[in-house]
């Protein structure tokens, strides 16, 4: 019996407490809210709320493109312009990821002979390696190296680390002599090489570079002697010479910009990017200098040079090397004698072959309307009509986009002629593809493509094409214009311990 009453005697007391003390209730997070509602919050009258709509639609990643780009046909135009914003930048981000993943390779090599190492290491990784030996000790010394499977130019540091070598960086490239022509002969400028053909010279040493080696393109910074390098004394004002070079492959065009993030110098002070960076040089200094005004990062173009006294052309002696790029700094402390950290990336243009570049709906609603595309291209349908013999359907597209020559002049790639450099090669020309009502591709019977003829007037490309197709197959539902398309991607790099010049 007392047992029973000690039972119920605690039941009661339990009772009591849950009674006189209940639980504290658990808060349950609010659910977070989707893409389609922070899309929606874009356009709040909260300044914080749209902010915060931003950065978390910039967190959710590719995910929300989709969303993003219906967005961008808002008619709110505060949705608009942030949708518009946002969607750059993920779709860079996308871009960047999906073209810049590194090539890796697993290296090897055990007491080889340094030679064979160096070429079985150009055979797998594609680059265009060089052994300077008449400034290697020993060319036939054996090498070991065994690195599990990196990024290419991380298999390429430390293949140097074991070998001994070190890259012997350029600032100018030598031009090879032409032989001399009379006194009417035009000199064909010499082409500037793209970066991946420049090659990488190998030498004796141990220099570590400062770089950022995880991704297809590799961003070094020059060692401090570089002849590159330029110094306002006592401002702060500094520009490094960074070598950038891509993978072979690529289809890497040109370096839009370098853009630093954060900087530190070795007294713990903040600086970051400085004003216009110093130009390349080739030192012409001689009499007869012919220079044409133009964009540039020196503010002109250089011409031509010419021999006072015969007036010929005169070939330059040596081009700017396409890999190496001034960044301009301004330090926090003037007198520093380094960088502690620096992060920032790399802003380049990649051709991607095969693209969509401009689509053309319903043709026959559409003649003499025209579509724009990317790189101020224009496609556009001047006539659609019988064959010739009543044989089938002739569609008429002219399409417009800038002279090449006009690009290359605009870029600065004017390395000592009369004209700009010849455009670089994309691997591919744009081609007009014409699709049936069921999105089936219809093959024109026309030889060549259809292309008729073309004119160039120095600023604008036409190029004037003939389609033509079977009577039964009727005129196309739809045009589309797939060539190579310019991409801009980032290249973060993180660099540490940089010594100044």
């Amino acid at each position: 019996m007392r047992r029973l009453f000690a039972v119920i005697g605690t039941c009661g007391l339990a009772i009591s407490i849950a009674i006189g003390n209940p639980p504290t209730p658990v808060a349950v997070p609010a659910p977070s809210p989707t893409v389609s509602e922070l899309v929606t919050r874009l356009g709040s009258e909260d300044f914080r709320e749209r902010e915060a709509a931003v950065t978390d639609l910039e967190k959710a990643g590719v995910g929300a493109i989709p969303a993003l780009r219906e967005a961008t046909k808002s008619t709110d135009p505060e949705v608009r312009q942030r949708a518009i914003g946002i969607l750059f930048k993920l779709q860079r981000a996308a871009d960047s990821t999906g073209l810049l993943a590194p090539k890796k390779v697993a290296l090897s090599y055990h007491d080889m002979p340094l030679g064979t190492a160096l070429n079985d290491l150009k055979t797998r990784t594609g680059l265009n390696i060089t052994l300077d030996t008449t400034r290697v000790a020993d060319p036939l010394r054996k090498v070991t190296c065994a690195t599990g499977e990196v990024p290419l130019w991380e298999a390429l540091e430390q293949f140097c680390a074991a070998a001994g070598l070190q890259e012997a960086h350029r600032f100018e490239l030598d031009v090879p002599k032409q032989p001399p022509q009379g006194r009417r002969g035009y000199v064909v400028p010499p082409s500037i090489p793209t970066p991946e053909t420049v090659p990488i010279v190998l030498i004796d040493g141990k220099d570590r570079l400062p770089g950022a080696r995880s991704t297809a393109v590799r961003v070094l910074v020059m060692p401090k002697s570089f002849p590159g390098h330029r110094v306002t004394l006592g401002t702060g004002e500094t520009t490094l010479c960074f070598d950038i070079m891509p993978t072979p492959g690529l289809n890497w065009q040109d370096v839009v910009a370098v853009k630093i993030n954060k900087l530190t110098d070795d007294a713990g002070r903040a600086g970051g990017a400085g004003s216009i960076p110093v130009a390349p040089s080739n030192n012409f200094e001689f009499d007869g200098v012919v220079a044409w005004g133009g964009g540039g990062l020196g503010g002109g173009q250089f011409g031509g040079r010419f021999d006072p006294r015969t007036g010929m052309p005169i070939p330059p002696d040596s081009l700017p090397n396409p890999r190496i790029v001034g960044v301009p700094l301004k330090l926090g402390t003037p007198t520093a004698r380094s960088i502690n950290r620096m992060e920032g990336h790399v802003l380049g243009e990649i051709m991607v072959a095969n693209q969509t570049l401009i689509t053309v709906p319903d043709p026959a609603r559409n003649t003499n309307k025209a579509f724009d595309g990317p790189g101020q291209m224009r496609l556009t349908v001047t006539a659609i009509g019988e064959a010739k013999g009543n044989a089938g359907v002739t569609v008429q597209v002219t399409l417009q986009y800038p002279s090449p020559w006009s690009v290359s002049a605009r870029r600065g790639f004017n390395p000592g002629g009369m004209w700009p450099e010849q455009p670089r090669a994309a691997n591919q020309n744009p081609t007009v593809q014409a699709f049936d009502a069921n999105g089936k591709q219809m093959l024109s019977q026309n030889i060549n493509g259809g292309y008729s003829d073309s004119s160039d007037d120095g600023m604008t490309m036409f190029q004037h094409i003939n389609l033509t197709f079977r009577k039964d197959a009727g005129v196309p539902a739809k045009l589309v214009l797939v060539g190579p398309r310019p991409v801009v991607v980032e290249v973060p790099f993180v660099l540490e311990n940089v010594p100044l010049p």
